[in-house]
């Protein structure tokens, strides 16, 4: 039952601030109740809610000893007591206000949340019906008068306030179940990210030592040259591979500065040329409006950003075609520089995953599938955001959005 997506040494430091936790508000608890039940404050008969509290602080505190003692038994400790502890919060709710306390069943939902970093999805809904068993019983119970009413705050009494109260938080129960469902699939993958993000940084180190070794040796005069060209095509795909990998996993420091956003796209446009084999059919056109248009970025993650959407749109015309670069103002507030393609185009059902990390539609060419991700980054990094539309076989447009610079 207990789940596996997240590693069980972080489950266990989970655990570890969870009992504590628990044991500083159980402490705390423990001392109101003996204050009220002293002063008899509200009426209160808090008897049962001390013994009930003492229970627990004892169920806590016997955590420390397994842990000790039997270090694999913590997590199936901690199962266990959450599951007694939706017991404990249905006996304090109905002594500290019953179903009239809006602000007592609020630990139902965070013992849920809580549950989820430990259960496996069908646990979790299991956990989830027992917490809305729990609660609906003791409303029932107090709702059919077979429990006395502990209405501390002296709610006036209606049948329609008692459905609206067990409506209400049955609500909230539900959409807690519904957001936990998918949490820890989904904190799991964010951790394989992260893991695989670090990890590939450090290989991108680890392959740039080696590269520059090569790099030097390939302009030896006693190689042929062939062995030349083939060599440092092969390099120079390493050495893109290692730079997308490096500009993806690090997060860089940005250099503010004040940006002609014609001149930048020209730039862009050049590197970009300059990488094309001598003779191709590709034709590069510039389109640019005539009033200067400014943005304050990073000169250099901007020009990563450009130069990866255009050879995003190059590769997709497979050596033939013809790739056109407006800029131009949008609005009031806004720039935009248009990236269109004569290429293949892209399915409608693939336009939303072509930004994710590591996924392409390039299989045996260049591209692992980061340039997308890097120029999505970056251009969000600056507060823009890109747009796409593409129809297959006739080509694509992606729109980078930017703010104009304040004048």
């Amino acid at each position: 039952m207990v789940n596996q997506a997240l590693r069980q040494n972080f489950q266990k430091k989970l655990v570890d601030y969870f009992f504590r936790s628990k044991i500083i508000v159980g402490a705390a608890l423990l001392a109101c109740s003996f204050f009220f039940h002293y002063f008899r404050f509200f009426g209160l008969e808090s008897i049962p809610t001390i013994i009930t509290l003492l229970v627990e602080m004892f169920i806590f505190s016997f955590y420390y000893f397994v842990r000790s003692t039997r270090p694999e038994w913590v997590l199936h400790y901690n199962l266990a007591s959450l599951w007694i502890d939706i017991l404990a919060v249905t006996v304090a709710l109905h002594y500290l206000g019953g179903i009239y306390s809006m602000m007592w069943p609020l630990p139902y939902l965070l013992l849920i949340a809580i549950a989820s970093l430990f259960l496996s999805r069908k646990g979790r809904v299991m956990f989830s019906a027992y917490v809305l068993l729990c609660y609906s019983s003791l409303f029932q119970l107090e709702h059919q008068g077979f429990l006395s009413r502990h209405n501390v705050f002296g709610v006036p009494q209606s049948s329609g306030l008692d459905v609206f109260c067990w409506a209400s938080m049955a609500f909230l129960i539900l959409i807690m179940a519904l957001v936990s469902y998918n949490f820890v699939e989904l904190l799991g993958r964010f951790q394989a990210f992260a893991s695989l993000g670090r990890f590939s940084t450090e290989l991108a180190h680890e392959i740039r030592t080696p590269l520059q070794a090569i790099e030097n040796l390939i302009h030896r005069e006693d190689l042929p040259p062939s062995v030349s060209a083939e060599v440092l095509g092969q390099t120079e795909r390493m050495s893109r591979f290692v730079k997308e990998m490096l500009a993806f996993g690090r997060e860089e420091r940005q250099r503010i500065s004040r940006i002609r956003i014609q001149d930048l796209v020209g730039y862009s446009v050049d590197l970009v040329s300059k990488a094309l084999p001598s003779p191709c059919g590709i034709e590069l056109e510039r389109q640019f409006c005539e009033e200067d248009l400014w943005v304050d970025g990073d000169m250099e993650q901007l020009t990563k950003a450009l130069s990866n959407l255009m050879r995003n749109g190059i590769d997709s015309m497979n050596g033939r075609g013809r790739l056109v670069v407006s800029v131009s103002r949008f609005g009031f507030e806004w720039l935009q520089v248009e990236i269109q393609d004569t290429g293949t185009g892209i399915l409608k059902s693939e336009i939303p995953k072509i930004f994710e990390p590591f996924y392409t539609t390039k299989a045996g060419r260049r591209g692992i599938g980061l340039g997308l991700a890097i120029a999505k980054k970056f251009v969000e990094a600056h507060s823009g955001r890109i747009e796409v539309e593409s129809r297959p076989g006739l080509g694509s447009k992606f729109t980078v959005k930017l703010p104009l610079a304040e004048c």
